[in-house]
């Protein structure tokens, strides 16, 4: 007698399985074609892989994103540790809040700032990959796509550099933040992270408020609109948003996007020939392979999606690499194609909530590939050094990305 396989869960689709981490694309199709709306019954969730799905809920303003609104004992409430203290972050907060602070955060980080920005991103990277002239070979992800977002958030805030080594740890223990099964020394270091982080941001926070400068903090400070101005809460927890989203988001841009380009050598020449096709590389990187794995919302009553009501407190998780290898969405969507016409994805969100920081996550990324294959023309993959997938649960990136230089170009461009 056969025996019916259970349908998937949302752990199916978590980096804690290696299939899903190695081999996404089989997993999501399947559940795509057999469970276009799948109600994972263990945690009384919703998980959509279409793309008309996940658009549908991402602009959906009747669509909540405070954890706290979730029903009792949910996986969104276990993973950001909802409790009487909890305070949503900007990337959390529903209107009003939402709106007003994000007003406000926009007065200050922007596309222009990212602009104003963008000579000292350049000369960060240069002087980066400066330190890797002469090396037959170097694990990409420790020596260039770690420290370089997270030296350019220091610069953005104005810290001083003998911080940036405590900015890349706290932000590695920070990424805890959205693992549903950490250790005690995860949780450990995700405490002492934040606390530490928190505690330093209130220190320059004090000090900027009597002696404004041009950076970030001194702008969350000073911007206004009417009466409204930022606590001093939402000025902290919106850097904490820059440390630990936007670092790991641009560092596993950089290092999916190479690995990409090196599984597919013609895709890298077209791109080495014109460099005028580098933004749009850009983009079907995110889409090919997004950084980010999931959005999670919260659901109200409401009819639901194709016959599949939702109910007040349910959790919903529109997956992104889902809906960015739709068919129905791409020609041939599992094909890496920097020339493709549509390269439509849903890697920095949608809506209202979407991605504040997508400026600056392409500003890096565009900055990042210039330079490395110019300094590295002939970069290739490592022999016998696999690439490693990092188990994380909300984000998609390479835990290490071991290259082989075969000869360095000695002038810097």
């Amino acid at each position: 007698m056969n025996q019916q396989k259970p349908s998937p869960t949302i752990d199916t689709v978590s980096a804690f399985n290696p299939e899903f981490r190695n081999h996404p694309d089989q997993i999501l199709d399947q559940i795509r074609s057999a469970y276009p709306v799948l109600h994972d019954e263990s945690v009384d969730a919703i998980i959509l892989t279409r793309a008309k799905d996940v658009a549908q809920v991402l602009n959906d303003r009747n669509i909540d994103c405070d954890p706290r609104k979730s029903s009792p004992g949910s996986r969104l409430r276990q993973v950001h540790r909802v409790d009487e203290n909890f305070r949503p972050s900007l990337l959390r907060m529903d209107d009003p809040d939402h709106k007003r602070v994000r007003d406000l955060v926009s007065k200050a980080f922007n596309q222009a700032s990212v602009d104003a920005l963008r000579p000292k991103v350049e000369q960060i990277a240069s002087d980066l990959l400066d330190s890797l002239q002469g090396r037959s070979s170097f694990d990409l992800i420790e020596t260039f796509a770690e420290p370089f977002p997270m030296a350019v958030i220091a610069e953005l805030l104005q810290v001083d550099a003998d911080k940036r080594e405590d900015f890349l740890q706290w932000s590695k223990a920070m990424n805890q933040l959205f693992n549903p099964r950490p250790t005690p020394e995860q949780l450990a270091s995700l405490k002492w992270g934040s606390a530490s982080f928190h505690a330093y941001l209130k220190q320059i926070v004090d000090q900027r408020r009597e002696h404004r400068g041009a950076d970030l903090i001194s702008s969350l400070i000073t911007a206004h609109e009417g009466e409204n101005t930022l606590t001093e809460w939402e000025i902290i927890s919106t850097c904490e948003l820059l440390l630990f989203a936007g670092n790991v988001t641009t560092t596993d841009l950089i290092g999916n996007g190479m690995f990409a380009l090196l599984q597919h050598p013609e895709q890298m020449e077209k791109l080495r020939v014109n460099p005028a096709l580098l933004p749009g590389a850009i983009e079907e990187m995110l889409r090919y392979d997004s950084p980010v794995t999931h959005v999670a919302r919260v659901a109200r009553d409401s009819p639901g999606i194709d016959g599949c009501p939702f109910h007040a407190g349910q959790t919903i998780y529109s997956l992104v690499n889902g809906a960015n290898h739709d068919p129905a969405l791409h020609l041939d969507a599992h094909a890496f194609d920097i020339e493709r016409e549509n390269k439509r994805h849903y890697s920095f969100g949608g809506g209202a909530h979407f991605c504040l920081g997508a400026p600056l996550a392409r500003a890096e990324a565009q900055i990042a590939f210039s330079l490395l294959l110019k300094r590295f023309p002939n970069i290739s993959l490592k022999p016998g050094a696999e690439p490693v997938r990092k188990i994380t649960p909300s984000f998609r990136g390479l835990e290490s990305l071991w290259l082989t230089v075969p000869s360095i170009e000695e002038t810097r461009s």
